[in-house]
């Protein structure tokens, strides 16, 4: 399986070598795109880091908010990192339920609980913006909490044996059309 279908395609199943492999992937290709941006702007940089990234976007989606400007170049291109990452992430945990016979509703259930710790984080951050307090805080605790999440998830997830429906023949192909 190509690294493009296997990150970017949510179709099929994957077993947990490939799970575990397309992380790596996933990270090492998160990783050159942070060096290879450092170069160009380093706050567009910080949104290509896992659980980082997105902590960095809610600041200054909170401050662009807060000031009542339009989306700037790098905040759109931040968000787009971020988006695309997910997505990433979330085909590979889709293939990987598949492979071991588990429906989509824990992933769904992670989902809602990062994004709801990334609301309430970021109405904390849009109130801080008036008083020019350090917002620091909220956004170390939206990285721990989302990373904390995730972290548990993911070894859940790949910990998981495949399924006798799936079997290992069928692990690695995508599902037709």
């Amino acid at each position: 399986m190509s690294l493009l279908s296997l990150l970017f395609d949510p179709r099929g199943a994957i077993d947990r070598r490939a799970f575990w492999s397309g992380l790596i992937q996933l990270t090492i290709v998160s990783l050159a795109v942070v060096v290879g941006l450092t170069v160009v702007d380093m706050d567009v940089a910080w949104a290509a880091l896992p659980a980082v990234g997105e902590a960095w976007v809610l600041s200054d989606v909170a401050g662009h908010l807060r000031h009542a400007a339009l989306p700037d170049v790098p905040l759109l291109a931040g968000v787009f990192l971020v988006a695309a990452r997910l997505y990433a992430t979330a085909c590979l945990m889709l293939k990987r339920a598949r492979d071991a016979g588990k429906r989509p509703h824990a992933l769904i259930v992670l989902g809602l609980a990062s994004l709801l710790v990334h609301v309430l984080v970021g109405f904390w951050v849009y109130d801080l913006f008036p008083d020019g307090m350090a917002i620091i805080a909220p956004l170390a605790a939206d990285a721990m909490v989302t990373a904390v999440l995730g972290l548990v998830f993911t070894t859940w997830l790949g910990a998981l044996r495949s399924s006798p429906a799936s079997g290992p023949a069928r692990s690695w192909r995508l599902a037709p059309g």
